[in-house]
């Protein structure tokens, strides 16, 4: 059944993108777009269609868009933290350079939209489609203002969980939700919008939280273990850390992270990894997550009960995923 899905998903993908198209344009974006994404947003967008009993003709291209928005925003997301490698493949700027990346991830921004106008070829309304480019609209910005303020807590040597949290809310939980408000907005439940958004809103801190512990344990996909601390991330195993070492590991944390991801040596991503150890970082953090997708499934049990199936499966999976 989800293989059938995302066979519809695929369908739909290269109905917008040529794969015999320009050069550095068309295959950069299908070799991004094939390095192995498990199509999680797009499948959640049609699951959760169908537990409101909607079409899921009618959702396949905004749930098509959303696989697209997160491929792009992954591509300018590797250039933006210098990260090489992306499904144990180089990376999209790394193969075709960064002005290419750049120009990719631009491209793809805009087949969002064309995927969406879609729509309308399955009988889908004007109206209904303006309410769906809202929600993705709202969703791009946040998304981009929430990638500034990870930058810039990059640059803060006093960071707090409270800016990380709020940093966490735009740069993660607008995009893991968009595909269940679209799904609401095409099964003419907008009544469950504001329950949906307040899943999200729980459901993303769990999910970067867990994404935080996994670079420092499994690699999360990528060949090297703590490129976080590398690329100098306040990540909330190095936040709850500050927090609570001593001045002199403070002012050594602080000194591995601001290097470049190029002087950040194997013996310094080990001293960070000690620190984080001895403080019960990851405990910590993983505490936080796992509080956050409890507040989160409590939401779910509020919804109609095919949906709250739906949430209460894609929490499980969030939390307990290993890459």
């Amino acid at each position: 059944m989800m293989e059938e899905k995302s066979h519809l998903i695929d369908k739909e993908l290269e109905a917008v993108l040529e794969k015999d198209g320009i050069k550095n344009l068309n295959d950069a974006a299908w070799y991004h777009m094939s390095t192995g994404g498990k199509r999680i947003r797009p499948l959640l967008a049609i699951l959760t269609c169908e537990s409101l009993s909607g079409s899921s003709e009618k959702i396949i291209p905004f749930a098509a868009a959303c696989e697209i928005l997160h491929n792009w925003l992954l591509i300018h997301d590797d250039v933006e933290d210098g990260d090489r490698v992306r499904r144990n493949q180089p990376t999209v700027w790394v193969k075709y350079g960064v002005p290419h990346a750049v120009n990719v991830g631009d491209y793809l921004a805009q087949k969002v939209y064309e995927l969406i106008m879609r729509s309308k070829g399955r009988g889908v309304d004007d109206e209904t489609i303006v309410k769906m480019f809202n929600a993705m609209i709202t969703t791009s910005l946040k998304t981009a203002e929430g990638q500034a303020m990870d930058m810039n807590l990059r640059n803060d040597d006093e960071p707090t969980e409270e800016y990380y949290l709020s940093m966490v809310a735009h740069k993660t939980a607008y995009y893991l939700t968009v595909p269940m408000i679209g799904a609401a907005i095409v099964s003419n439940r907008e009544d469950l919008i504001e329950g949906i958004i307040d899943f999200g809103m729980n459901l993303g801190p769990a999910f970067q939280i867990t994404d935080d512990v996994l670079d420092l344990t499994e690699g999360k996909g990528r060949q090297e273990i703590g490129r976080d601390i590398k690329e100098g991330k306040r990540s909330m195993l190095a936040v709850h850390c500050l927090s609570r070492c001593s001045q002199k590991e403070k002012d050594m944390l602080i000194d591995i992270l601001n290097k470049t991801p190029e002087q950040t040596t194997d013996a310094d991503v080990s001293a960070a990894k000690e620190l984080f150890e001895k403080y019960g970082s990851v405990d910590y953090a993983t505490g936080v997550a796992e509080k956050y997708a409890k507040k989160a499934k409590g939401i779910a049990e509020e919804m109609p009960g095919n949906l709250k199936d739906v949430l209460n499966f894609f929490a499980d999976y969030i939390v307990k995923r290993r890459k």
